[in-house]
């Protein structure tokens, strides 16, 4: 049962032009565990085309932010949005809202979106990404947009679509090669595929990833901390990668053990240069401090010559770990 006091979750749902984020979102809208959704649809047109398709799928919260795309001139627009569904659901004596799915334009990038959260910080928000990945377009589009490749690397789990027109294993494995932090939904049934997307737990993508085929302009780095850093290293590290890599840092993820409490462990979360406040684990199991980089054209040597002092062993994720996938 859910927790009526826990803090609604702020899911944003990305994914290239056509690959299938408004019919996924439908399909969710259909099914009873849906409830207490709130939805905001981003259209980068001046006819907001999907907001009408889901609005068809009966009476919900809908809020449209159109006419723009949101990662580049809607920001305030997305804050006020989610600030005047909140505040409404309240005065209306409603119970708090389990989620609020964003579905952005199929061009937005994650990064800059996330990052302008920063003001509902006070509401507790939790925040997760959802990516659709057509399993017919997914080599073209990855070999031609760079939005593609931010899309799949900012998700927390990426849903493969259009199975009637190609078999899922090929965007499967892309995907993995692009984020294999992620948790991967490769699911034909529609109602199945939709209820995987918006209930699998962010914790289901924080086991180690497998090595997967890599993408040619995406690098996936394993960052590990030579004995005798500082903590002060470990931040002063992570600081110089964001202002380094900029827009090519997609994600970073992974565990610091914290100078207070070595047994313990803080997870790391960032997508673009967007760093989450560190959070401490409940789990009890010792975790492996090491991080994980995704991003784009630029190699392990690259990272080196960044700090090439810095105590830190750059390599390329062994693979074998347990990991999360719904198939």
């Amino acid at each position: 049962m859910t927790d009526p006091k826990a803090p609604a979750e702020f899911i944003l749902l990305a994914g290239f032009l056509g690959s299938g984020k408004t019919t996924l979102l439908r399909d969710w809208l259909a099914l009873p565990e849906a409830a207490d959704t709130a939805v905001i649809v981003n259209e980068a047109g001046q006819i907001d085309i999907d907001g009408a398709v889901i609005a068809d799928s009966g009476p919900l919260p809908l809020a449209m932010l159109s006419n723009g795309c949101v990662c580049c001139s809607l920001t305030n627009d997305l804050v006020f949005t989610v600030q005047s569904l909140l505040e409404g659901r309240e005065k209306a004596g409603l119970p708090p809202y389990r989620r609020i799915i964003l579905e952005c334009s199929g061009l937005s990038r994650p990064g800059p979106i996330l990052r302008s959260l920063g003001p509902l910080a006070p509401l507790g928000l939790r925040v997760r990404a959802v990516a659709t990945c057509d399993a017919a377009q997914a080599e073209a589009r990855a070999a031609h947009f760079d939005e593609f490749a931010a899309q799949i690397a900012a998700a927390d789990v990426v849903v493969i679509t259009k199975l009637d027109q190609a078999a899922g294993e090929a965007a499967a494995a892309l995907a993995a090669g692009i984020n294999p932090l992620a948790a991967r939904v490769v699911e034909p049934d529609p109602a199945r595929r939709a209820l995987a997307a918006f209930t699998t737990p962010p914790g289901a993508a924080l086991a180690w990833p497998e090595a997967a085929a890599p993408h040619p302009r995406i690098g996936v780095h394993l960052v590990e901390f030579q004995d005798g850093a500082s903590w002060d290293d470990r931040l002063d590290w992570m600081e110089n990668l964001a202002a380094f890599a900029g827009e090519r840092l997609l994600r970073m993820k992974g565990f610091l053990h914290p100078a207070d409490d070595p047994g313990a462990a803080l997870l790391v979360q960032v997508v673009g240069t967007l760093f989450s406040p560190l959070a401490r684990l409940t789990r009890t199991e010792r975790t492996p401090e090491a991080l994980v980089v995704i991003a784009r054209d630029l190699s392990a040597q690259d990272l080196r010559s960044m700090a090439p002092d810095a105590p830190v062993r750059i390599s390329r994720p062994a693979g074998g770990a347990r990991r999360a996938s719904a198939a």
